[in-house]
């Protein structure tokens, strides 16, 4: 990581935790995917122990398609359009993500709100990342009304997801100072660098306690 600004992440976890066999996960996002390339990158340098079983999005035109494309990583394309209504849409992630025996759901600019069934399916399996400081800044402008609200304090959080929006445990956040100087690009572009470190982090967190703590206890 190019470490050009100062920041802090917490809990302090610095290494990634093995997984035999590898953790087997599902992608779930809707824009560029740069979040799913540093996976990506980890898994084929054998420096992160997960199989990533499937991408599925909701934008056929969103550039992590093309990441999967690339890398040979199997895709869906999932758009509620198609579907006449949320409960066909979700039946179908679910379905997918079950048939591709899937151990943890990766919410990686995912922008759809799922419902309570979907997310008490697959209860403790399921984490997301979000542009803020959880509690604070919920929601999809997270960036721009830490700016707007005068935060001195901004990052990224990783939490299990509940089916409140952007609410669940933490599993880690990183944090960043926000000058007089910066601008929206310049704090989503370190916001980003950010994600990249504390995701794959959190992913092995999160998949050390569904294989012990979690095991058994949906």
């Amino acid at each position: 990581m190019n470490k050009s600004f100062n920041y802090l992440i917490s809990p302090e976890i610095s290494k990634l935790r093995h997984f035999s066999p590898k953790l087997r996960i599902a992608i779930l996002a809707s824009g560029d995917g740069s979040n799913f390339q540093e996976l990506i990158d980890l898994s084929n340098s054998n420096k992160f122990d997960i199989d990533i079983r499937i991408l599925i999005t909701n934008n056929s035109n969103a550039g992590c398609l093309l990441r999967a494309k690339k890398s040979n990583i199997p895709y869906k394309i999932i758009n509620n359009s198609n579907y006449k209504n949320k409960e066909d849409f979700e039946d179908e992630i679910m379905r997918i993500i079950i048939e591709y025996d899937t151990e943890l759901i990766v919410m990686a600019g995912w922008m759809k709100i799922m419902s309570s069934n979907f997310v008490n399916s697959f209860r403790n399996k399921i984490i997301n990342i979000h542009p803020s400081l959880l509690p604070s800044f919920k929601g999809n402008n997270a960036i721009k009304e830490a700016i707007a609200n005068g935060s001195k304090i901004t990052g990224c959080s990783v939490h299990f997801v509940e089916p409140e929006v952007d609410s669940g445990s933490l599993i880690m956040q990183a944090a960043l100072s926000i000058s007089n100087k910066e601008n929206i690009e310049s704090i989503t572009n370190k916001i980003h660098l950010l994600e990249h470190k504390i995701l794959p982090l959190s992913i092995s967190q999160a998949g050390y306690l569904i294989r012990t703590s979690f095991k058994g206890n949906d």
